[in-house]
């Protein structure tokens, strides 16, 4: 009993220790949830802005056939993937997820730009062509961000690579979020801008375009990892909430377990204690 007693006693502690720190882990995924959200609604509108800003462009005057770099569709057939996961676990289904989408839609001789640790492990291990790795991140910096940017663009603009595709999770809402392939270059042109040939551009229609469209890859990739970020760490919060409750339910469990051992302990010590005073009497009476 005394066993039995121990055994549930440490099992407390111990899932008790584990709630403490499931607690810790939702509470920082909140604040990073919510900090993560107010950074991709703030860039989302900056991005809104530089498409407006390149299909006005678009609507210059343009001598021929369309001609730049960012804008027509190479001959060969070549697409790079950025994919986007975390860097640690603990956020239930979210790389899960994102991997499973890329099993299903990435072939495996295709070359891939990872961001994450969890996502580079796993396609290392399943033979897809990593290019380059991105898994020591935690925020975008400048920095980085600027190289990748350069990379990317010097190989779509050497005709290396025909298409620059973005894998992430977007994020609809704390419940909900969903990974998505987004496709950064050639620059897709899914409004009619019409045209309006007495609008003139300074120095040129291409070279405005030249410095608009890295500038919107740049912000989409960021917003990208923005959401993806944020996507994480709701998933996060909704992991750590979910084992909380469970911790607390098992808590009430072991807790009840722990009151009926010492209940019967304590039943059994006053049992032994009568019958070894009714022992003393009948020695005492014979």
């Amino acid at each position: 009993m005394a066993g039995q007693i121990s055994a549930i006693k440490k099992r407390l502690q111990t899932v008790r220790s584990t709630q403490k720190l499931t607690n810790a882990t939702e509470l920082v995924a909140t604040v990073k949830l919510q900090k993560y959200n107010a950074k991709t609604q703030q860039n989302e509108e900056y991005a809104k802005n530089l498409r407006r800003f390149i299909l006005l462009a678009l609507k210059g005057k343009k001598d021929g056939p369309e001609t730049n770099p960012y804008l027509i569709h190479h001959e060969v057939h070549n697409p790079l993937y950025i994919v986007i996961t975390s860097n640690s676990g603990l956020c239930g289904n979210y790389n899960l997820e994102v991997l499973k989408f890329v099993e299903e839609n990435i072939s495996k001789d295709v070359p891939i730009f990872a961001i994450g640790t969890v996502g580079y492990n796993w396609l290392m291990k399943n033979d897809y062509l990593v290019v380059k790795r991105y898994d020591e991140l935690e925020d975008l910096q400048p920095g980085i961000l600027n190289t990748m940017i350069d990379n990317i663009l010097t190989l779509f603009t050497k005709f290396e690579m025909n298409e620059i595709h973005v894998v992430y999770t977007r994020y609809i809402n704390t419940l909900t979020h969903k990974p998505t392939l987004m496709r950064l270059l050639p620059f897709e042109l899914d409004e009619d801008i019409g045209e309006d040939e007495d609008l003139l551009m300074e120095p040129s229609r291409d070279e405005v375009l030249n410095e608009l469209i890295p500038m919107y890859v740049s912000s989409q990739i960021y917003v990208a990892f923005l959401e993806a970020k944020t996507s994480e760490n709701a998933a996060r919060r909704n992991a750590m909430n979910l084992a909380n409750k469970n911790a607390e339910a098992l808590i009430g469990e072991l807790q009840l377990n722990y009151n009926k051992a010492r209940q019967a302990a304590i039943t059994q010590e006053m049992n032994e204690i009568v019958a070894s005073v009714r022992t003393e009497r009948r020695k005492e009476e014979s």
